[in-house]
């Protein structure tokens, strides 16, 4: 399986004036009829929190807009705490230009 990362150019502003930076990962299978997961990397700007939200599918994200989700993610925070808190800082050392 294949995948793509991008990172997210736009500024992204939480209500609280909180800015975050996110970036997608998108799987792409080999094989016909294999899941294509999708990933959303996201993090505040001042590094302190660091998260994954995952669907295997991409049936599985029930907010099919991706702004309803970026700002679910942004000014939910039982929301975000949800999401996978793995090891993701690493992530966030590649470069994305």
């Amino acid at each position: 399986m294949k995948d793509h990362w991008s990172y997210e150019k736009q500024k992204r502003f939480a209500k609280n004036g909180e800015r975050w930076h996110f970036v997608h990962r998108t799987f792409y299978a080999l094989a016909e009829g294999e899941d294509e997961p999708r990933e959303i990397y996201f993090r505040n700007d001042d590094r302190a929190e660091f998260r994954v939200l995952r669907f295997e599918r991409v049936q599985d994200n029930p907010y099919r807009d991706y702004e309803t989700i970026v700002n679910k993610i942004m000014n939910n925070i039982p929301f975000r705490k949800t999401s996978i808190k793995q090891e993701t800082a690493s992530v966030w050392s590649k470069s994305w230009k």
